[in-house]
């Protein structure tokens, strides 16, 4: 920064415009979060380049990233948002702990194995506060639902929520080591057609594996021998030697890495899909429910 930059009122509106902007990479849902117009936002953005004297976005007509500038620009907002709000729960009167109830929608299984815990410890810190929580894969309105937080994985389709993305979910093939000692040669995608597949019906594609190396694709129509909605019951089919399966990182890395599955077809990917943590617009001003937001916000965020 040079020596004339301050942290005036107009400067710190531009530097919370900069950094959801770098968190979703995406200008109108930026605008929709920062509670402006996009022009308004750019205007923001452009200001703040202008008094840092370098760019802090590449944009292109097909997509947005940051900078190096940029990059180092967000470390230091993160840091900043940590500490006030650390300072603001520190300076809370001790009277005045946000209470009330509050309805949170979770993805089923990503939402026990990884948020579970979060909400858990959350609670024990502010025990004023109550938690009704939903883990459910299935859509929910937040208005219908009277939902004050919710976790989704993957694309959103709902353009009327404030989106804060908290990280990403790879997927990817395994089986056991005990079913690929018997099993037929597996050095390629088309090779799955004479494999024991087993189906999570809960992905878009269903029996339509969907593959990815660098820029080539392939698409495999399997013949599941299994076929289940519940991620935890692939798992337990992959790890009694049934066939190969797809899991989702945060479920089948620790079991890759204790060697009780193998990941297969490396380096043929299923894509990542998003995970975000999302609420209505205005919601945050509740005080607990901005409580649980920023505190998810950046847990989730943590490896």
């Amino acid at each position: 920064m040079n020596k004339s930059f301050e942290l005036t009122p107009t400067r710190v509106r531009e530097l919370r415009a900069f950094a959801i902007s770098a968190r979703l990479l995406n200008f109108s849902q930026a605008a929709r979060e920062a509670g402006c117009t996009p022009s308004v936002l750019s205007r923001r953005i452009a200001s703040l380049e202008d008094a840092v004297g370098t760019r802090l976005f590449m944009r292109t007509t097909r997509r947005v990233t940051l900078t190096a500038r940029g990059e180092q620009l967000l470390a230091h907002c993160e840091r900043l948002e940590q500490v006030m709000t650390d300072l603001a729960v520190d300076l809370r009167p001790q009277d005045g702990e946000p209470q009330g109830r509050l309805c949170l929608h979770l993805p089923r299984t990503y939402g026990r194995e990884r948020v579970a815990p979060l909400v858990a410890r959350f609670m024990a810190r502010h025990p004023q506060i109550r938690i009704d929580a939903t883990y459910d894969d299935t859509y929910v309105d937040l208005v219908a639902g009277r939902v004050d937080a919710a976790v989704r994985v993957g694309r959103l389709a709902d353009a009327n929520v404030v989106a804060r993305q908290v990280g990403t979910m790879r997927r990817y093939l395994c089986a056991s080591p005990a079913y690929l000692k018997t099993a037929p040669p597996l050095n390629d995608p088309a090779d799955l057609k004479h494999h024991r597949c087993l189906e999570f019906s809960g992905l878009r594609t269903g029996s339509l594996w969907q593959l990815h190396q660098q820029r080539r694709r392939r698409s495999v129509r399997i013949d599941p021998v299994m076929r289940c909605n519940d991620v935890q019951a692939v798992r337990d089919a992959l790890l009694a030697g049934v066939g190969v399966g797809i899991m989702g990182d945060y479920m089948g890395d620790p079991l890759v890495t204790q060697k009780r599955l193998v990941e297969v077809l490396s380096p043929w990917q299923l894509g990542e899909s998003p995970i975000h943590l999302v609420w209505l617009p205005g919601a945050d001003r509740v005080p607990a429910v901005r409580l649980l937001i920023d505190y998810l916000v950046q847990a989730m965020k943590q490896p």
